[in-house]
């Protein structure tokens, strides 16, 4: 998808499902864009700037901060060690505009307001 923005069937897979919605991304997740843009060599400026032409920032905040760790800590105990902080912020984010959460991640498998894309 961000390797090829432009041309990708992926990002194409997304914006069918979103259609003419509105569309949020946690602010964290721009380190993330940005993490794997400078693992891929490509410019982290160009790629998180893409994200910001599609999407609004979710800004962090103490609310969602600790929101974040109770769904962290509920994942874990259910079983799901691998469940990781950033993915319990970014959740909480959707829920505090109460959003789905759009994501390739199974990790949010079983959650009501998270739709998993194949």
């Amino acid at each position: 998808m961000f390797q090829n923005p432009e041309g990708s069937s992926r990002l194409n897979n997304i914006l069918s499902k979103i259609g003419d919605e509105e569309v949020y991304v946690c602010a964290v997740q721009l380190a993330e864009i940005a993490d794997w843009a400078i693992r891929n060599k490509v410019p982290p400026l160009d790629r998180v700037a893409l994200v910001k032409e599609l999407a609004r920032i979710v800004p962090l905040d103490e609310q969602i901060c600790l929101d974040a760790a109770t769904i962290m800590f509920q994942r874990r105990k259910a079983g799901q060690n691998d469940f990781g902080l950033i993915d319990g912020i970014v959740l909480a984010g959707a829920r505090s505009l109460r959003q789905r959460l759009l994501t390739f991640d199974r990790d949010f498998a079983g959650e009501d307001d998270c739709l998993i894309l194949s």
